[in-house]
């Protein structure tokens, strides 16, 4: 690592991020891990009749929508998926359906999906897709876009718009719809954050995590106040993906590689981040990242509620509330206002709006099942009672009526957040994500930046000047330009 002279202008920093910036007759069902296969859809007429409208999509760009499709075998529908409880949510909605759900451990999920597509036995119809491979599978050829489905962009209405837009090809096709979303925020422990940073209220932290400059300062004052024992987070992979949301612009624009400052400033507080050891050194969403927040090493993450619920025992879903009762004032004191105040977890808005992951069905190019896929696809992301009964269950559903309502509804309240409804935060947020113009570049960007990161870091590029040239010339080669 390079010990560099840190200058005084990181201080000052100026970027700025965007601040809130089935039960079937005859089930079959296979595993690939010797683990059993378990998620939830709504009632519709027979498959083979379902219909849609052609109809212009949101983005201009006029699309042909099948007016009809049908399913050209009788054969049981495939499904691949990482998630267990997927085969009791389609028990529950499409009991008539006759179901092969092919259960794989998340590990191995996407070398087994490639193989199955490849093979001839069990070959899937539909499968799960994840945030971080969506784009190239949208790209790979291997999936049918939902118009060849018989579904139309206009009955995506509802649906937040950064999840469809992610699975949009070029030429405007959306191969994939999202059922479960993990948009982020902050998630905080609200003891470790008054101790180290002054204040546990969710007003003054969204005041102290507002941009680069400021992440910065509470990094220093969180190490300063606990002399080096607590981390403002356990790793600074959260800050790249801070960066990638909060950049807007296009890399490439008229066949010419564009360098904003913002890269600059991005490299520079990167550099300080690891020069004063100011935050864990840990790999994100490891068993040490989660050891730090578990055992209040570390103040916070950026993260979605899957997330939380995944590292730190947050329990999502409805919670039915007892009506208040009345009390005289003398029933509530100060010091135990102070204390619900220090104790639990509280979240707030990131400093740009972001998310951490989620779940995408896909219909396979070679699937002979198009109406079920259909079907489906139409229950998960369309029909409002299936959605409300996730919502109810934890699931933050993809629906922009649904979660809107839950964030209105008292009874989504979490005791965990000390009386928070974190849907109330998280829905706007939702609503702001923005997918970048070219998300095929983009690919191509991001592994490069953090290439030629670790390579500043350890010192085997010397200034930034360096590391713009190599990265200009390294994406004009990776891209064909010029």
């Amino acid at each position: 690592m390079k010990a560099k002279r840190i200058g005084t202008g990181i201080m000052a920093l100026t970027l700025t991020l965007s601040l809130c910036a089935c039960k079937p007759q005859k089930k079959t069902e296979t595993e690939e891990s010797s683990e059993s296969s378990s998620s939830k859809p709504t009632t519709q007429s027979d498959p083979s009749e379902t219909t849609s409208e052609p109809s212009v999509s949101d983005t201009t760009e006029e699309t042909t929508v099948q007016t009809s499709v049908e399913d050209e075998s009788e054969d049981p529908i495939v499904i691949y998926g990482y998630e267990k409880g997927f085969q009791m949510t389609l028990q529950t909605y499409l009991p008539d359906l006759e179901v092969e759900y092919v259960y794989v451990k998340p590990e191995e999920y996407y070398k087994t999906l490639q193989e199955a597509l490849s093979g001839e036995e069990k070959v899937p119809d539909l499968f799960m897709m994840d945030a971080e491979h969506l784009q190239e599978w949208t790209f790979g050829g291997q999936a049918l876009s939902i118009d060849q489905l018989g579904i139309s962009s206009s009955e995506l209405s509802d649906q937040f718009p950064y999840t469809y837009q992610l699975a949009e090809n070029a030429e405007g096709s959306i191969f994939a719809l999202a059922y479960d979303l993990s948009p982020s925020c902050v998630i905080y422990n609200r003891a470790l954050a008054k101790e180290t940073l002054g204040s546990s209220d969710p007003a003054d932290m969204a005041e102290r995590v507002r941009d680069w400059g400021t992440i910065l300062d509470s990094a220093r004052l969180a190490n300063m106040n606990s002399e080096g024992t607590i981390k403002l987070l356990a790793d600074r992979q959260q800050v790249h993906r801070l960066f990638w949301a909060a950049h807007t612009e296009e890399w490439v624009k008229d066949g010419q590689v564009q360098v904003g400052n913002d890269l600059q400033q991005y490299f520079m507080l990167q550099e300080t981040l690891l020069a004063e050891s100011l935050t864990g050194e840990k790999e994100w969403n490891s068993r040490e990242w989660r050891s730090d927040l578990a055992t209040g090493q570390a103040v916070m993450f950026f993260g979605s509620l899957n997330t939380a619920a995944d590292v730190i025992g947050y329990v999502p879903g409805h919670e039915e509330k007892e009506e208040p009762k009345t009390s005289s004032e003398d029933e509530t004191s100060e010091t135990s206002e102070e204390e619900i105040e220090e104790t639990g977890w509280a979240i707030l808005p990131a400093p740009t709006a972001l998310y951490d992951g989620g779940t995408w069905l896909m219909a396979s190019a070679s699937t002979d099942k198009k109406a079920t896929c259909a079907q489906i696809l139409r229950l998960m992301t369309l029909d409002e009672k299936t959605m409300t009964d996730l919502a109810v269950g934890g699931k933050f559903v993809n629906s922009v009526k649904i979660m809107s309502n839950c964030a209105d509804d008292p009874n989504f309240i979490s005791d965990f957040l000390n009386g928070q409804n974190p849907y109330a935060v998280l829905v706007p947020e939702a609503l702001k994500i923005q997918v970048p113009a070219n998300t095929e570049v983009d690919k191509y960007v991001d592994s490069e930046i953090k290439i030629l990161l670790q390579a500043y870091l350890d010192g085997e590029i010397e200034t930034f000047d360096e590391v713009k040239e190599q990265f200009i010339i390294g994406l004009e080669e990776l891209l064909a330009l010029g």
